[in-house]
């Protein structure tokens, strides 16, 4: 009698709702006080009702499905199911419910132990938003997002690759990267892969040419993380997004600043016509008077050997000094497209020294040099270097017009610094720099010059920059300007 009291109120108390049915005919043939506090109804009440009485109809809930799920109970074993439930008050709850076929006091019965899941359901239904959020997101995101393994598959590919790449998601999953990458690129694309692969957490950026699914090749720029060892991406995380457009952009920005600088150099070279004209003036002017003296000679029957090798060797220095102007401003001038070497610095200053030397004479100007005694090897562009030394060794020069003639002087210096860069300054003694927001001489189109178009220094600073270098100015030590540019240093020998 006791145990008997005992079980009775475990049953009564449990933090569960418990039903007995009848396996037959599914009535509720008792029911715990949980039950009551759930569904709504007194205990006594629902002793009296079926479970379609309580069940939300409008859910796929009634007295058939119900007793479907009793006798599965017993011809198939425990059944676990939710179940919509109505209460008086017309509002529904959503419950778990577990049948398992028992044996009461000798008869069969199907005990139903059921569940309020309303929290589980609204976690549920959190998660569901949260995923179609992101989701959303993932899908107008204009980069491309996928995960691969470590031989470069596709394990998962975002909604986005229709929009890079033109492809669905169900064509690309499953299949490696490498089909459709350009056969020159795989080879260091794999390489990176492997890398990244090697350890948990490894980042890296890429850059490769893929085929677009209407078959044009597309340049694609993106990062990767190495998220092998996170159980819920078990993968290497790849973001991805087109640049071509970019790319070609930059290129016609490129040729236009090239196309540019040819006309700058070409306006330089006019604007010191009359100083190129006296130059070369002076060695032809002594080539006639050589050759003019050594028929005068041989005229006269005076012209020996010793005489004539002499006329011909002076000859051929002025030759010479003549060619050698004409070479400067020819390669000063050429026209070509952006080409980077590797040249020394010092190479680059010699090679535009005779221009500068030449409107330095023309405006009665001292130029001074202070190069290197080492090589200082730049990876540049030796044309577009060239033009911002005359640049802006030119515009020192013009600046020093109102300096007394005896101060008039150019220095041109060289040296390293701590940063592994190599600095080129070019320092005279004019009139300063503007003493009102002395950044505006960068600005394209800002000129001091009566008849300047303003493009020079603006298109020196674009050459520097391009060249991962630096331009500035300062006050000079003899009270002009000194303008200062970096180009990155390379390494004798490379790693």
């Amino acid at each position: 009698m006791r145990s008997t009291t005992n079980y009775q109120d475990v049953f009564d108390h449990a933090n569960d709702a418990i039903f007995i049915h009848d396996e037959e005919s599914g009535e509720i043939l008792d029911a715990n006080r949980m039950a009551g506090r759930i569904t709504g109804f007194p205990v006594p009440i629902l002793r009296k009702m079926r479970v379609g009485d309580l069940s939300a109809r409008d859910k796929g809930c009634d007295s058939l499905g119900a007793l479907m799920h009793i006798h599965r109970a017993v011809d198939e074993g425990p059944q676990l199911f939710e179940w919509w439930l109505r209460r008086p008050d017309g509002s529904e709850l959503p419950t778990e419910v577990n049948l398992k076929r028992i044996i009461s006091n000798g008869y069969p019965r199907v005990i139903a132990l059921v569940r309020d899941i309303r929290d589980r359901k609204r976690a549920e239904e959190q998660l569901v938003a949260r995923e179609a959020y992101y989701r959303r997101l993932i899908a107008n995101i204009g980069d491309g997002i996928a995960i691969l393994d470590r031989e470069g598959t596709v394990r998962w590919v975002g909604p986005s690759i229709r929009k890079v790449l033109g492809f669905r998601e169900r064509e690309v999953r499953g299949r490696g990267i490498f089909e459709r990458v350009h056969q020159d690129d795989i080879p260091q694309l794999q390489e990176q892969l492997a890398q990244l692969g090697r350890c948990s957490g490894n980042e890296g950026c890429f850059r490769y040419n893929i085929q677009h699914r209407d078959g044009s090749w597309r340049i694609i720029e993106g990062t990767c993380v190495n998220l092998l060892e996170d159980e819920h991406v078990d993968g290497l995380l790849v973001t991805f997004r087109d640049i071509t457009l970019r790319i070609e952009a930059e290129e016609r920005i490129r040729q236009r600043e090239l196309e540019l600088s040819h006309m700058a150099r070409q306006s330089t070279t006019g604007e010191m016509a009359s100083a190129l004209a006296h130059e070369l003036n002076q060695p032809f002017f002594a080539i006639m008077n050589f050759l003019g003296g050594a028929i005068r000679r041989a005229k006269a029957g005076r012209l020996d050997n010793d005489t004539l090798l002499e006329v011909l060797e002076n000859t051929r220095a002025q030759a010479e000094r003549a060619g050698r102007i004409i070479r400067t401003v020819r390669n000063f001038t050429r026209k070509s497209n952006f080409h980077r070497e590797l040249v020394d610095i010092r190479k680059i200053v010699e090679e535009i020294a005779p221009f500068i030397d030449i409107e330095a004479r023309a405006q009665r100007v001292s130029v001074r040099y202070r190069l290197l005694r080492e090589a200082a090897m730049v990876n540049c562009d030796w044309v577009l270097i060239e033009q911002v030394i005359s640049n802006i060794a030119r515009n020192g020069i013009e600046a020093m017009v109102d300096t007394p003639i005896g101060q008039r002087q150019l220095i041109l210096n060289t040296h390293i610094t701590a940063a592994h860069s190599v600095v080129m300054s070019i320092e005279d003694r004019g009139h300063g720099l503007p003493w009102t927001n002395p950044d505006r001489i960068y600005d394209a189109f800002y000129t001091t010059k009566k008849e300047g178009l303003g493009i020079g220094l603006s298109l020196c600073r674009s050459i520097i920059d391009s060249h991962g270098g630096h331009l500035w100015a300062t006050k000079g030590s003899g009270g002009g300007a000194k303008f200062s540019f970096s180009l990155p240093l390379v390494p004798d020998k490379p790693a």
